[in-house]
């Protein structure tokens, strides 16, 4: 398959590619959401079964691309790679922007400028109940995602890199001790937020993000 730079490759690893379709998508994003749909996503070359494979890199290119909405695909195009074939999960993920559509846009700029300049951690927080950039709809599984690809694989404001945070990685974070036994599956504060990205980078200082890709996996085992 091809990615969207242009890459033939016949790997796959299971955290890094995921397939979807597009229709699967933009059956939502109509008429006045037209604009929410990363036109490259349809770029991508059809596989076996009509699908199309998306990797953690084809999202840092969307977020790499100076367009008028580039926050927003990149936002898009990390829902896509999060959920893959999960099509019975779309119409309920899809509200974050469906039911926001006025606002997603704006909170998405508010909080890449916000990682850009404060930090990861700042971002997160602004992102959480009650934030500057908070969307309804959009919890850290998926905004964390956001953070991470938009921060395009350089340190935040604060130094650290932004990384994914979902119940997976929780669930091995708790197992090595690091997040606590009671800790949950979901809305984490930001300062469990920052003591990931803290060890990560102490585990990893050139590439934390192999940490996550790891904790992902370990997480995954235990489901």
């Amino acid at each position: 398959m091809t990615a969207i730079g242009g890459t033939d490759t016949e790997e796959r690893p299971y955290s890094n590619w995921a397939k979807y379709r597009s229709e699967w998508w933009t059956r939502y994003f109509t008429g006045e959401l037209a604009h929410f749909w990363p036109p490259r996503l349809d770029q991508l070359e059809l596989g076996d079964g009509g699908y199309r494979w998306i990797s953690r890199d084809d999202v840092f290119s969307i977020a790499a691309t100076e367009s008028e909405h580039r926050e927003l695909h990149t936002a898009v195009a990390a829902y896509v790679w999060g959920l893959g074939k999960n099509a019975y999960s779309i119409g309920r993920m899809v509200r974050a922007f469906t039911t926001n559509a006025e606002t997603v846009e704006e909170n998405l700029r508010k909080a890449a400028a916000i990682q850009a300049t404060e930090g990861a951690v700042a971002a997160y927080a602004a992102m959480l109940p009650g934030g500057v950039a908070r969307t309804k709809h959009m919890g850290p599984a998926y905004f964390t995602k956001f953070l991470f690809f938009v921060g395009g694989r350089n340190p935040a404001g604060d130094g650290l890199r932004p990384l994914v945070l979902d119940s997976r990685v929780a669930t091995a974070l708790r197992a090595r001790g690091i997040f606590d036994s009671n800790v949950g599956n979901d809305s984490w504060p930001s300062e469990l937020y920052r003591r990931y990205l803290n060890y990560c980078q102490e585990q990893n200082p050139n590439d934390p993000e192999a940490v996550e890709a790891e904790l992902f996996t370990e997480g995954r085992a235990a489901d």
